[in-house]
């Protein structure tokens, strides 16, 4: 599955251990009605009484007391600085459920990129447990507010998909997937996950092209429609390296180079984390762009990929590019390439089905 092992985990990743001990741990606790002055089995009081408390804290019990949620217990536990029957104690002491057993209660709305509701949309609720390889699915529906509800459900994590006819779905988003772990359950404030209306593909040209650039500033021209080499085609690129020669064993430090992109007759807009590209921005749009990369930038790399909405004859043609240069290649230019989808028919709608692409 899509969102198996993407949970935050609720209580202790080793619940096999802690299940497995857990009823033994019960058994001895009321075995023979024998506890200590602090409640506890008498073994337990003294495995207790024997390991040193860390500092701060007047006896090992009140250090284990301390762990009220079921994050900061794993944490210890995975740290190793508890050990399992402490664990078990813990989660005895403070009431703390096995991942496994968390409610997993959820109040939804799907809705569309406009912010309306999705009516009559099928949402799979897939349940993750800690102690099964497969996943378990509840089904439900929106109602006439796009809204829908998971009730009465216990594992350690949730994921909705909703699936509608017309609709498209990026379940690679996982935070417009997965239930939080800090989420309380609200019928006024739902989760919200969003889905995209489509329009319907509309006749556009595709390209996926490698190519080079100078590293000396020299212009090089593209087509926006085809991706080749183009003195007239619309994308303007230059790269610049300072230095221009760099020894192979070098190529590893930072050097300074600058990347431009400009359009003459329209301009770029760039997005980033965009699950539904499909329909490009009014406006915004910028003629030129340039991305510096000195030598103390943080976060410095010799390599640049980003994904760009555009324009072009002045609003006639709109698409959206995905651009990849490499400039600490020691070769003569260094390497660019270009994926775009372009409607030149003066249509924002960027929905694209490869039988409708028009060849160039």
């Amino acid at each position: 599955m899509i969102m198996k092992k993407h949970y935050l985990t609720i209580i202790i990743v080793n619940i096999a251990l802690v299940s497995a001990g857990w009823t033994l741990f019960e058994n001895s606790v009321s075995a023979q009605g024998q506890t200590s002055a602090s409640g506890l089995d008498p073994d337990i009081a003294e495995m207790l009484s024997t390991n040193p408390p860390p500092l701060g804290f007047a006896t090992r019990l009140d250090y284990i007391k301390s762990f009220t949620n079921g994050v900061d217990l794993e944490k210890a536990y995975r740290a190793k600085r508890i050990s399992k029957e402490e664990a078990m104690v813990a989660m005895m002491i403070n009431k703390l459920s096995p991942a496994d057993n968390s409610e997993m209660d959820a109040y939804g709305k799907v809705v569309d990129q406009n912010g309306e509701p999705v009516v009559g949309a099928k949402v799979r609720g897939f349940l993750e447990f800690e102690e099964k390889d497969i996943d378990e699915e509840h089904d439900t529906k929106t109602d006439v507010q796009g809204r829908f509800l998971f009730l009465g459900l216990h594992a350690k994590g949730l994921a909705m998909v909703p699936e509608k006819e017309g609709y498209e779905f990026n379940a690679n988003i996982l935070s417009n997937v997965n239930r939080p772990s800090n989420y309380l359950p609200d019928p006024n404030n739902p989760l919200i996950i969003t889905m995209w209306k489509l329009h319907g593909p509309e006749p556009m040209t595709h390209s996926d092209r490698e190519s080079s650039v100078p590293r000396d500033g020299t212009a090089r021209y593209f087509s926006l429609l085809t991706g080749k080499k183009d003195i007239s085609g619309g994308l303007t690129v230059q790269l610049f390296r300072e230095p221009l020669e760099i020894a192979t064993k070098d190529l590893r430090k930072p050097f300074n180079w600058s990347f431009t992109l400009a359009i003459t007759n329209g301009g770029l807009l760039g997005y980033t984390d965009q699950p539904y590209p499909y329909e490009a921005p009014s406006e915004g749009y910028q003629k030129v762009i340039t991305m510096n990369f000195p030598t103390n930038m943080t976060g410095w790399q010799s390599w640049f990929k980003h994904d760009y909405y555009f324009n072009d004859q002045n609003g006639q043609i709109y698409g959206r590019m995905t651009i990849e240069v490499h400039a600490g290649a020691p070769t003569p230019e260094a390497y660019f390439k270009i994926i775009d989808y372009v409607n030149a028919a003066g249509s924002r709608n960027l929905e694209y089905d490869a039988g409708k692409q028009i060849q160039k």
